[in-house]
């Protein structure tokens, strides 16, 4: 059964993903078809050919790599005359057939995406409890930065010459900036060591956030999903950001401060205040301590050990301290309390070091809602707008601490398709397909050479001008922005490599959640769509 539960979803992720860049291709072929122009050749799949079969002078083969496909369209090339693969010439295209043909891609994948989308509407899509404001558990002094010979890994052990224990984000939580440099004993591996660190102070705390505030705008924007709308926000803003909050006894305010790079999130400005959040199972693993006492997906955690849980940070927190002791959980499950008792959590290893798990992924508590298709369009719309105004704004002379680095390609986004599905299922497997579809199409008509939005802007430039553009000026363009942006996707994919760990970890159920990554990678991840198709 686990062998099948694996292979469903396997085929899940190549047969949706490949899906979005098939139709992108099909659309293509369509208008190509219907405007007469020629086509070599349309690929089901990449690679050597497997079957193939030629119907009106069009080959359709199918490949070995079932990762979408391709439509060969000599007729689109705008640098020289186009020709047949024998070298045979044919005739230029009017201007509108080739960006009707153009279009006709991106258009696709919005009917696609549209199609999916009314499925969604109709089974529903786990969406994060409504929330419009969040209330502020904890910000901390200092920031948890390895630097001044501290380094990944270490265990500090004393503060001050007071003993503690624990990786510097963990210990650094209980301290304040009044007294620098701060005595630290570290060891590593086999080595005990004394630094002398000066902490850097917390904008947050600097600004004057502070425990019991509730977040109620950002920039001033509401927000509607609660901790995971608020911290995207935060993320993705541009120039000093601007919390509106709601303080006991004072009414409401603003502070503002520029965000930091938080490096447990690839140095994004990702919060480091915590907030007050029921927590809910999104993931047991298969044999751990989780599984054999019974944890089931979607149980709400009430309490351990007699202490009332305010967020998934302090269960962490707890099981990590254990450090192996036995623990009772409380859980709500189907509108009944229940516990769990003597739990003992494992010793694993990771980057900080040793920690103890019991096999537990976390989230926040969904609902099933019902979005619209629109409502979903527009919401990966609004997504895009926003990470796109991230990436964009040291152009414009703004501050953003988002970078392409920071984007996800094809690997990133088959990770992040798969841990959906583990967590949510086919629902959030869907959510995510939808959008790479709709980024897809966005991506694309971009106004870029290469692209199909770059054959519209040709075409309609040559509309105008009433004649070809110049051969030298588009070929060199035409290489140009080929080269870079296959250095782009190298480079991003390389960016994906490197996070493969973190989806792993996330796969096998870390009892510690883990920090996303654009929804910190940027959720609309546009480079993700980038084109497939030989054009």
């Amino acid at each position: 059964m686990v062998y099948l539960d694996y292979a469903w979803k396997i085929l899940f992720v190549v047969v949706f993903f490949g899906l979005c860049i098939f139709v992108h291709e099909l659309g293509h072929l369509l208008v190509a078809l219907w405007r007469g122009l020629y086509v070599e050749r349309f690929s089901v799949g990449f690679g050597k050919k497997i079957w193939g079969v030629t119907h009106r002078g069009v080959e359709y083969v199918v490949s070995w790599l079932p990762f979408g496909g391709y439509v060969a369209l000599p007729q689109l090339d705008p640098t020289e005359v186009p020709h047949t693969a024998t070298g045979e010439p044919l005739p230029i295209p009017s201007a509108g057939s080739r960006a009707l043909t153009a279009a006709a891609g991106p258009l696709a994948n919005v009917v696609f995406g549209f199609a999916l989308a009314t499925v969604t509407w109709g089974i529903g899509l786990y969406e994060p409890a409504p929330a419009t404001e969040c209330a502020v558990r904890d910000v901390p002094q200092i920031l948890p930065l390895y630097e001044q010979g501290l380094k990944t890994g270490d265990t500090v052990i004393a503060v001050e010459g007071r003993e503690v224990k624990g990786p510097w984000e963990q210990v650094s939580k209980g301290l304040d900036c009044s007294q620098t440099p701060l005595a630290l004993r570290v060891r590593r591996k086999a080595q005990t060591l004394e630094l002398a660190y000066r902490p850097t102070p917390n904008p947050e705390y600097a600004a004057g956030l502070r425990s019991g505030d509730r977040i109620v705008a950002v920039d001033g924007q509401g927000f509607r999903r609660g901790w995971e709308e608020l911290s995207e926000m935060i993320v993705l803003s541009t120039d000093d950001l601007t919390l509106t909050i709601e303080r006991e006894g004072e009414g409401r305010r603003d502070i503002t401060y520029t965000p930091a790079r938080n490096p447990l999130t690839e140095g994004l400005g990702y919060p480091f205040f915590t907030v007050i959040s029921p927590t809910e199972v999104a993931y047991v693993q298969p044999g751990s301590p989780a599984a054999v006492a019974g944890f089931r997906k979607g149980d709400r955690l009430l309490q351990v050990n007699g202490q009332v849980l305010v967020d998934k940070d302090m269960f962490v927190d707890t099981v990590k301290a254990s450090a192996g002791a036995p623990l009772d959980i409380v859980v709500l499950r189907d509108g009944t309390e229940m516990t769990l008792a003597g739990i003992r959590a494992r010793p694993a290893a990771d980057e900080t070091g040793t920690v103890y798990r019991i096999g537990l992924t976390l989230q926040a508590p969904f609902v099933l809602g019902h979005p619209t298709p629109w409502a979903q369009c527009l919401d990966v719309l609004e997504r895009t707008k926003r990470t796109l105004g991230s990436l964009v704004a040291p152009v414009t002379g703004r501050k953003s601490l988002v970078r392409v680095g920071h984007m996800s390609g094809p690997l990133g986004i088959l990770g992040m398709i798969w841990i959906k599905i583990v967590t949510e299922g086919i629902r959030g497997g869907l959510s995510i397909i939808i959008m790479v579809t709709f980024s897809l199409a966005l991506f694309n008509l971009l106004p870029i050479p290469v692209l199909d939005g770059g054959h519209i802007l040709y075409s309609g430039i040559e509309a105008v001008i009433r004649r070809r553009l110049p051969t030298k000026l588009v070929s060199v363009l035409q290489y140009a922005f080929a080269y870079s942006l296959i250095a782009l996707m190298l480079y991003i994919t390389f960016r994906d490599v490197q996070r493969i760990p973190k989806f792993w970890r996330a796969y096998t159920g870390p009892s510690e959640p883990e920090a996303p990554a654009a929804t910190t990678s940027p959720p609309a991840a546009p480079a993700a769509a980038g084109e497939a198709g030989a054009k």
